[in-house]
């Protein structure tokens, strides 16, 4: 059974889209685990553990797991702050892993890429990124709150990867143009609105309403 590790340290699935922090990237962390897990692959999901009422690990079906690392405190955490966690996250993860085959890494967003990517030396096994956005794009944008190296590790993490999957073909083009990535390494996979956000994201008692993984 192929076994896929999942990084995305900032957003974990059992986070309610709509609650917190909880958004897109969390609906798609979830979708794309619910498929894995069907398609018979083994899927281990590697996240920070940002509150204290989710365990530590957590088997979801036969095939799927969680397991929540220590990265800075166990609270909600700015993601811009993970860059500076960068060696705690790697020795977290390693340590998660260390008893482990691993047939591929998939990271999500910038900071875990670099995580895979230097998972990936380690473990001698190759890892696919999603994008999410980039620092390029962003700074374009007029935005001016993202880490000073931002753009610096996304080159590193776009180069060493063996596939980057992109929101759109605006993103792909971003790549291909100021991050000198080769076209063939960027699949276009698009990103429909998912149909958690089409409902409330609490009860009426303005409780959470915890996403349904369908495993």
């Amino acid at each position: 059974m192929t076994h896929l590790v999942l990084i995305s340290l900032h957003a974990d699935p059992a986070t309610p889209s709509g609650v917190g922090g909880g958004g897109g990237t969390h609906a798609y962390v979830r979708e794309l685990i619910v498929g894995l897990g069907r398609s018979g692959s083994r899927v281990t999901v590697l996240t920070r553990w940002a509150h204290p009422e989710l365990p530590e690990e957590e088997c979801l079906g036969a095939n799927v797991r969680i397991i929540r690392l220590r990265i800075g405190p166990l609270a909600p955490l700015d993601k811009r702050s993970l860059n500076e966690l960068h060696t705690t996250s790697l020795s977290a993860a390693s340590r998660a892993l260390r008893i482990s085959q691993v047939d591929l890494l998939h990271s999500i967003y910038w900071n875990s890429g670099l995580v895979a990517l230097d998972l990936s030396c380690t473990l001698k096994c190759p890892f696919v990124h999603t994008v999410i956005s980039n620092g390029w794009r962003r700074l374009h944008e007029g935005a001016r709150d993202q880490p000073p190296d931002r753009i610096h590790v996304e080159k590193r993490v776009f180069k060493a990867a063996f596939a980057i999957f992109c929101v759109s073909g605006e993103e792909q083009m971003d790549l291909i143009r100021r991050y000198d990535v080769e076209a063939r390494k960027t699949i276009i996979v698009g990103r429909p609105v998912s149909s958690v956000f089409r409902h409330p994201c609490h009860d009426e008692l303005g409780r959470p309403l915890v996403p349904h993984y369908g495993l």
